[in-house]
């Protein structure tokens, strides 16, 4: 099933190969990208496109191992002694994901590979380019951790939706 809504100012990413990607394939209603799993050439096509585009918030999902019937919403990404927060409303995004039935941790550890190198390099072009786009990350579980899910996809684009009545 395709979840619709009519917003194109909003980026969603995944990387391919990920539970993330079967997640954002499941719309047209956003702009999406995605990555092929290279450090250098994810984090150059995230840039082409906020550099291009009119986005007002960029959501990149990854997947990660350990979790079931949850999500892991990031807040920092890390390089050695580099660190960057994100400019996102994390608060809210945890409250709008519990209104939707996913529970839903706030994490200070985008990991140390493709996730926190593409949010790293994402956030500080941001800043380093005073843009008005928020970005966060968000990690999602692997497909067979999820009990449902197609409903699992449906809630998150009803997560999104309400993301666009605040922007």
């Amino acid at each position: 099933m395709i979840y619709r809504i009519d917003n194109k100012n909003i980026l969603l990413t995944a990387f391919l190969g990920s539970s993330a990607e079967l997640l954002i394939k499941k719309t047209n209603d956003y702009k999406t990208l995605f990555l092929p799993n290279d450090k250098i050439a994810d984090s150059q096509k995230l840039i082409n496109v906020i550099s291009k585009e009119k986005i007002k918030n960029v959501i990149s999902f990854g997947q990660k191992p350990n979790i079931k019937n949850k999500v892991h919403i990031e807040t920092t990404a890390k390089d050695g002694k580099y660190c960057i927060d994100t400019n996102f409303n994390c608060g809210s995004l945890k409250l709008l994901l519990e209104k939707n039935n996913i529970t839903s941790k706030i994490s200070h550890n985008a990991g140390t590979s493709y996730c926190n190198e593409l949010y790293l390099n994402g956030l500080k072009y941001i800043f380093q380019n005073n843009l008005d786009i928020k970005m966060v990350f968000v990690h999602i579980p692997f497909k067979k951790n999820v009990a449902d899910f197609d409903s699992f996809c449906k809630c998150i684009f009803d997560v999104i939706e309400g993301i666009v009545s605040l922007s």
